[in-house]
């Protein structure tokens, strides 16, 4: 502020230092001030517009991640119920084909290929 009001004082010659200013004069004075602080408004106006298109796109981001999020957990909630439910089948043929071995005893080679079967599930479904 004190280097505005010493270039200030320099802009006007000695001379003039002690000499009236007119209201037109004024008036003028007044306005090339405003208009200089109108476009240092205008920069800011134009900083936060652009802050503003930022923080929308931005936003879109956010909604379009939220919208994927919920996504992805609705298929795991899905998902983790399909394979509780494969779990619990996997674990009633296997007490079932157990049973049938017994009464077998052991002897048919499909009852031998379905345990094996078995096996792979419950590696598969952890």
């Amino acid at each position: 502020m004190k280097n505005k009001i010493k270039k200030l004082n320099r802009k006007i010659p000695r001379k003039e230092a002690g000499r009236k200013v007119t209201i037109n004069e004024l008036a003028l004075m007044i306005g090339k001030g405003f208009a200089g602080v109108d476009a240092k408004f205008a920069q800011v106006n134009e900083r936060f517009t652009q802050m503003d298109e930022r923080f929308d796109r931005m936003e879109m981001k956010l909604d379009s991640l939220e919208r994927r999020i919920f996504a992805i957990e609705d298929i795991l909630t899905e998902h983790g119920k399909d394979i509780r439910e494969i779990k619990e089948d996997v674990k009633e043929i296997k007490t079932e084909l157990r049973t049938l071995k017994k009464v077998d005893n052991g002897n048919s080679d499909k009852i031998f290929g379905l345990e094996q079967r078995v096996k792979v599930l419950e590696v598969k479904t952890g």
